[in-house]
């Protein structure tokens, strides 16, 4: 009877140790939870340094004869002789031209013809610095014009740190600028300032 007596007594304590031991537990995972999450450090993507842009302009111009003779009875035209030739010049300005100019000859029945193309591009080489960020997977170069659109130019690797381009020197009427964005593993991004417009 005694011993019945002594197991009813100690089976109340042990719960209560038991539980009691559980206590801590409980309320350092109440504690954890209560933490203001704005405390929690939080990682910053840094946009690359130093970004440096050599731009300039350069003007092929491209000269074509051909010469067609047309036959007197038949009216049929047949191309004697066809010629081209380029050459590329750096230039100051956006030059864009046309013109087209006819003559007779050399041979009978033909008609030489000659046509003149200036046409301009801008060329561009962007130069970065590396973001310090972890976890870089490359750069983005975008041009930025003056309208509000923007386009992506050329994405490189992380350890790509320059890219060279074109366009039609037409777009220098929109004030093209441009940027270099730090892409990364997890997707955060950082973008440096716009770059002065771009010119000849």
């Amino acid at each position: 009877m005694n011993a019945v007596r002594r197991i009813l007594i100690l089976i109340p304590l042990t719960v209560a140790i038991i539980t009691g031991a559980s206590l801590p537990a409980w309320a350092d995972y109440n504690d954890l939870s209560a933490i203001d999450p704005t405390t929690v450090s939080t990682l910053t993507v840094a946009a690359p340094s130093s970004v440096t842009v050599n731009n300039y302009c350069v003007t092929t111009k491209t000269t074509t004869r051909q010469t067609v003779r047309t036959d007197p009875l038949t009216g049929v035209a047949t191309t004697t002789a066809y010629s081209s030739s380029s050459s590329s010049v750096t230039s100051p300005s956006n030059v864009q031209s046309y013109t087209t100019s006819s003559a007779a000859g050399p041979g009978a029945d033909e008609t030489t013809t000659t046509t003149v193309t200036e046409n301009t591009d801008l060329r561009v080489t962007t130069n970065w610095s590396a973001s310090a960020t972890p976890g870089v997977s490359g750069y983005l170069v975008s041009a930025h014009l003056a309208d509000g659109s923007s386009y992506a130019m050329a994405q490189t690797g992380a350890a790509t740190l320059s890219t060279s381009g074109g366009a039609d020197a037409d777009y220098i009427a929109y004030s093209p600028r441009l940027s270099v964005t730090t892409l990364t593993s997890y997707g955060w991004t950082a973008t440096t300032a716009q770059t002065p417009v771009l010119s000849c």
